[in-house]
């Protein structure tokens, strides 16, 4: 067999590992997926005459599976306990500035950085009370009609700081153990510049 009967297989493999390489590289898009969140806290806004507001933060990374990269139209989270479900969907995202979230560019090596997420509608009040939370953060990208689930985490609170008065300085944090593989809970007291421009007291 000489090279000239081999080099149209060989051509022909050529091309293929081509159209492969420009399929995988230029015109497969991909979904999103998010890494498990490193840190998540329940706490409560607060604006002057109005009710507390219910906030869900976390920080995650979340990446593309396509060398193009994916936007991101809208992110909420769906959060359930017991028979209660309710959606967070006035979503704000950044690490210093918190920018209202209209649209985000997620490329392939990925974006981490902090999410907000409060219900859009304050009343009735959403109550973090003792019991086991599911929080699924879920996705709409620019040019799909479905939604894309990211991840699901289960939290649980043992022994709420939030009852018949909420206070406006009161959390509870969840940081995610990478040995125990869980998350580690802890009732906090906040403070610092982020929940000062929402306490009513500095308005």
């Amino acid at each position: 067999m000489t090279f000239a009967d081999i080099s149209p297989a060989v051509s022909v493999i050529a091309l293929l590992v081509s159209l492969f390489t420009a399929w995988f590289t230029i015109f497969r898009r991909g979904t999103v997926r998010s890494t498990h969140p490193s840190f998540v806290s329940f706490s409560y806004d607060f604006s002057v005459g109005k009710e507390p507001w219910a906030k869900v933060f976390l920080r995650t990374l979340i990446f593309s599976t396509g060398k193009r990269g994916q936007v991101i139209e809208s992110l909420f989270l769906r959060v359930r306990e017991g028979s209660r479900t309710a959606e967070f969907s006035f979503w704000g995202y950044g690490d210093k500035d918190l920018i209202r979230g209209s649209g985000l560019f997620i490329p392939e090596s990925g974006l981490a950085t902090n999410h907000h997420f409060n219900p859009i509608n304050r009343t009735p009040l959403f109550l973090f009370s003792a019991g086991t939370y599911t929080l699924e953060l879920v996705a709409k990208l620019v040019g799909q009609s479905s939604l894309v689930s990211l991840c699901s985490v289960e939290l649980e609170v043992k022994d709420s700081p939030f009852g018949s008065a909420i206070s406006r300085d009161a959390a509870i944090y969840f940081n995610w153990s990478a040995e125990q593989q869980r998350y580690i809970a802890s009732n906090e007291t906040r403070s610092g510049q982020v929940h000062a421009l929402s306490d009513p007291r500095t308005s």
